[in-house]
């Protein structure tokens, strides 16, 4: 049968792997943490294209909900976030200027955050706008000395920062030592500036309480379904991830499935391969541990992850496991962070993976 263009088009999107972004969910969820600390504004952090479900859309929805400042990580993910937004939320960039971008700052409107000597030199030598300052309170990855304090506080102040922020290293393990550290210097760091609005807590910090809330809250990954948060605090999932199965067969006991032949059944199993992989952004290391369920039962993945199929054991599913089903390998049932941990990864990285093949919808 011949088939019209427009039908051959609509054939080839939908062979895809498809992560469904359920956008009222993700506003949900910014709702859900604003409300843990209520004295404080909640912003977003959006970088790495929203977590890789898309940045535009993720901030629309958040401004909508009330969200006015957000969070990326370089320039060009900031300008292009002010095309989507418009003028009038604060859009920080956390890594910060450099000599030949500075005009584009002051264009875009974006505030810089300065995480080094060098790069208060620089903001301070030019025509400037807003920025923020970033203190190393213990982590060692990126921001200012506290020592900086006592021979530079002055060129500090004459900045006019419009924020004064640290980063926690082990927010995510409550009871670890180094927050309750990292809490002490930046409470200290921020009596320098008592004019300044402070932020410390991502994510996991925002389930640290009120202390560690100071004036503004930066969650990233409990916003996309992520973290672990306490009892009291409902995420809801964001991503449905699913794809579709390509074959239905059996196999027999003591036969192997995959690449090396790293798994050999222990009965006869009915198996199904999905056309999914990591060429896809679902880790190899997902071989042989991870579970997708189909039409909510669960199905075991079985021998390795290869670059564009998956096998897995769908045995309890026989009834619904044909040709063209359509797979969850996140969602409701294949929980972000639960998945994560079978792979031995974070939810993080399960979300930035998702590479360009897999196709977005936005219900």
């Amino acid at each position: 049968m011949t088939r019209g263009p427009n039908a051959s088009i609509e054939t080839f999107m939908t062979s895809r792997p498809r992560a469904t972004i359920h956008l009222s969910n993700i506003a949900a969820n910014w709702q859900a943490i604003d409300r843990l600390n209520p004295t404080a504004t909640t912003a977003a952090v959006v970088k790495a294209d929203g977590y890789g479900l898309g940045a535009a859309k993720v901030s629309q929805t958040l401004a909508k909900a009330g969200c006015s400042t957000f969070f990326v990580a370089h320039l060009e993910e900031g300008t292009a976030l002010r095309k989507a937004l418009g003028f009038g939320p604060r859009i920080f960039v956390l890594n910060g200027p450099t000599g030949s971008h500075l005009r584009t700052y002051r264009e875009a409107d974006l505030t810089p955050v300065l995480s080094s000597e060098e790069q208060v030199e620089l903001w301070a030598r030019t025509p400037r706008g807003a920025c923020a300052l970033h203190f190393d309170t213990g982590m060692n990855r990126l921001g200012l000395a506290s020592s900086v304090l006592t021979h530079r506080r002055d060129e500090l102040h004459k900045l006019q920062p419009v924020l004064v922020m640290s980063h926690l290293a082990c927010g995510d393990t409550p009871d670890h030592a180094l927050n309750r550290v990292q809490l002490d210097r930046f409470t200290e760091i921020v009596s320098a500036f008592p004019d300044t609005p402070a932020s410390l807590a991502n994510s996991a910090g925002c389930y640290l309480g009120p202390n560690y809330a100071f004036d503004l809250t930066r969650p990233g990954i409990a916003l996309y379904g992520g973290s672990t948060p306490p009892d009291t605090v409902g995420l809801e999932p964001v991503v449905t991830l699913d794809a579709r199965i390509l074959s239905v067969f059996h196999a027999k006991a003591g036969e192997t499935v995959g690449y090396g032949a790293t798994h050999t059944l222990d009965g006869n199993t009915a198996l199904a391969t999905v056309a999914l992989g990591y060429a896809d952004g679902i880790p190899r290391s997902g071989s042989d541990t991870l579970i997708a369920y189909l039409d909510g039962t669960p199905c075991p993945v079985l021998g390795r992850i290869s670059m564009d199929l998956i096998t897995i054991d769908v045995s309890k599913a026989q009834g619904v496991a044909k040709s063209g089903a359509r797979v969850e390998f996140l969602g409701a049932h294949a929980k972000l962070e639960d998945q994560a941990a079978r792979a031995g990864t974070l939810g993080y990285e399960l979300l930035t993976g998702l590479s360009n093949r897999v196709e977005r919808v936005y219900p």
